[in-house]
């Protein structure tokens, strides 16, 4: 008698891998911001506050506002970053700008590309710390600062929408492609106009609000571009390597 030796396992398909482990990174970012917002929820309440109204007040992103504020406005800032991370790599992949990675290559791609934006991120950082240490008083900078924290926070979570989108949707991502772009062109949007409300009164603030524009809107896009550029070439040459 022939015992049943089961089924012969078929390997998944490397694509399908890739999208588990991006699946998986997403839900696990996904899980500590819901932990974080549960033992947060007043922090974030002053965060959404912070996005709509231009009224000076000790709120979260205070120094006062202790180590748990401090934890929060972090985690907010990396989520951004993350998810930002996240939506690039999956729109280049379903594009085919990179493609036929394993799953470790992916996670190099995404930490890579991570990496890139975070150092983007505290380029913007100095710059906006050495515009608003010349030429802004120290109250009405750290003010600002506050208010660039709480929108950075804010456009973190509606990257949930677009990523989760690019995730499911395959290789039809116009409309999430689409969302990703309005949401970032709607942060840089309203921080543009509360740098504008904050700084308009006199000219030194006129001065301020110029010297941003140029360096902080304009310039940085092209040290970015050039930095994706460079990353997609090294991309595409250790795939071809491999």
């Amino acid at each position: 008698m022939d015992m049943f030796e089961g089924y012969v396992g078929i390997r998944l398909w490397d694509g399908q891998l890739v999208d588990d482990v991006v699946f998986a990174l997403v839900v696990s970012l996904l899980v500590a911001f819901a932990f974080i917002f549960r033992a947060n929820f007043q922090h974030f309440v002053k965060m959404l506050k912070d996005v709509v109204y231009l009224k000076e007040r000790q709120n979260l992103f205070d120094d006062t506002a202790g180590k748990n504020g401090v934890f929060f406005r972090n985690f907010m800032l990396f989520q951004a970053l993350f998810l930002c991370s996240i939506a690039l790599f999956a729109i280049a992949r379903t594009n085919g700008a990179i493609s036929h990675l394993g799953e470790n290559a992916a996670l190099f791609s995404i930490a890579f590309i991570f990496l890139i934006l975070f150092l983007f991120f505290q380029f913007k950082q100095l710059c906006y710390y050495l515009l608003g240490f010349v030429f802004a008083a120290p109250e009405k900078y750290k003010f600002w600062k506050k208010n660039y924290n709480a929108i950075m926070g804010v456009w973190g979570i509606l990257l949930y929408i677009p990523v989760v989108w690019l995730m499911f949707v395959g290789n039809i991502t116009l409309a999430p492609v689409i969302m990703f772009c309005i949401f970032y062109f709607l942060c840089r949007f309203v921080i543009i106009y509360k740098t504008i409300r904050i700084f308009h009164k006199n000219n030194v603030g006129l001065l301020y609000i110029s010297l941003y524009l140029c360096t902080q809107e304009i310039l940085p896009l092209i040290f970015l571009y050039e930095g994706m550029i460079f990353l997609y070439n090294f991309i595409e040459t250790s795939t071809l390597w491999h």
